[in-house]
C-alpha cells in the first residue's frame, strides 16, 4: 500500500480503496490513516469481486512463474517478473503513457 500512495499526495489521494475481503488490508488501511500516508477520509470497498480484472491480468505471469520452478532469490524474481511485465505492456500497447512523459527530456553526455 505504501509504494501505491507514494505517488499520491494527501490531498490528489483516491477517495475510495477497491480490496478483496483479506484482513490484512483493513489493518494496513488503519495504520497508514495513524501515520500520515493516507487521508482520513478514505472509504474501503470490500468486495470480492471488484479487483477480478486486475488479478486476471497476472495469470500468464504467475504460469510462467510456476513453469519456471519458482524463484530463490528475490533479487532475480523481481528484476525478472519486472522484465516480463514490461514485454507484456509493450505487447498490449500500454507504453503510450510512458512515451509521453518523456517527450520534453533529452539525455545529453
Amino acid at each position: 500500500m505504501k509504494r501505491c500512495l507514494r505517488y499520491y499526495d494527501v490531498d490528489t489521494q483516491p477517495k475510495t480503496l477497491n480490496t478483496d475481503k483479506h484482513s490484512s488490508y483493513a489493518h494496513a488501511l488503519s495504520r497508514l490513516k495513524k501515520e500520515g500516508r493516507l487521508r482520513a477520509d478514505v472509504e474501503q470497498r470490500q468486495v470480492k469481486y471488484l479487483n477480478n480484472g486486475i488479478e486476471s491480468d497476472h495469470a500468464p505471469i504467475k504460469k510462467l512463474v510456476v513453469s519456471s520452478g519458482g524463484f530463490k532469490i528475490g533479487k532475480r524474481a523481481w528484476s525478472t517478473i519486472k522484465g516480463l511485465e514490461s514485454l507484456r505492456m509493450l505487447n498490449k500497447g500500454q507504453f503510450d503513457f510512458w512515451l509521453r512523459h518523456d517527450e520534453g527530456k533529452t539525455m545529453q553526455s
